[in-house]
């Protein structure tokens, strides 16, 4: 059921469909803000004068975030008269983007759900009986790059390959029940040296070893994956906005929860400070 209040229209997906409103604005020319809303997600329309001119739906923009929409089967449409003028970022008319919304929207949608963030990792999995799937050079490419430890940004640049043709044969892959997706990385708080710590001990050449103390429930975790069943060498360190990382070798100890710590120079050189937030993966 659709209905107007003070000159806005609200409506659920499961009862109109998003072709019909926007059929519905372009023929009235209206200009304002079209919203759906759904329980974790929320999609952006702005629409001047008829004309679909800006869409953001999460880390999806454009075109994409529309097309993501019309794959939505439960949510909100709520549509409020706005003037304000944005920036362009759909390049496609309300034609040609309802027509691929309804051929394509629930796949991709599906797609986007499986692989919400450039930051999921996956790994090879056991496929049930009877699985099919079509390995073609592309799909190659990709799954040379699968080793639970690279993550889908990282697979992109390896591969070269577009993100769109990337994610794609990972949503295949794992539909089919090649893939699975792994979630080793974990969220800790940087310190400093600890009292008595491994880093009052000198390498051979003089330096401070490279080493960073972790809690051991960690490894329990990460020896879960096969690729770190007899346990974890190596261990990468991010900053929160990827911009800085460091590699180096681990030291698990007992009841150090969330904390990690680290010398003092890797701090300075990873642009943290004690207290602060990091990101930690295994990566041999």
């Amino acid at each position: 059921m659709v209905a107007y209040f003070f000159m806005s229209l609200i409506g659920t997906l499961s009862e109109i469909k998003l072709a019909d409103v926007l059929r519905l604005f372009a023929a009235g020319k209206k200009t304002g803000v079209l919203t759906a809303s759904a329980p974790g997600q929320q999609a952006v329309l702005r629409i001047q004068k008829g004309v679909l001119v800006h869409a953001a739906a999460a880390r999806l923009q454009g075109d994409d975030a529309v097309l993501d929409v019309f794959g939505w089967t439960e949510g909100q449409l709520t549509f409020v008269p706005e003037e304000r003028t944005v920036s362009a970022n759909v390049t496609q008319g309300v034609d040609v983007l309802i027509l691929e919304g309804e051929r394509l929207g629930p796949t991709f949608h599906r797609m986007n759900t499986f692989i919400p963030s450039d930051a999921i990792v996956f790994q090879t999995a056991t496929p049930p009986d009877g699985a099919r799937c079509t390995l073609g050079p592309t799909e190659w490419t990709v799954l040379r790059f699968v080793d639970s430890v690279r993550d889908v940004r990282e697979i992109v640049e390896a591969t070269r390959l577009p993100r769109a043709q990337v994610a794609q044969v990972l949503f295949d892959l794992g539909a089919a029940g090649f893939l699975e997706k792994v979630d080793l990385q974990r969220r800790v708080r940087a310190q400093g040296p600890r009292a008595f710590s491994s880093f009052s001990l000198l390498a051979p050449d003089g330096r401070t070893p490279e080493t960073a103390e972790l809690d051991e429930k960690l490894q329990e975790e990460w020896r879960n994956a096969p690729r770190f069943a007899r346990g974890v060498a190596r261990i990468e360190l991010r900053t929160l906005g990827y911009k800085k990382s460091a590699t180096l070798s681990p030291a698990f100890r007992s009841g150090l929860s969330r904390d990690v710590h680290l010398p003092r120079a890797l701090l300075h050189d990873l642009g943290v400070r004690e207290g602060e937030d990091l990101l930690v993966r295994p990566v041999a």
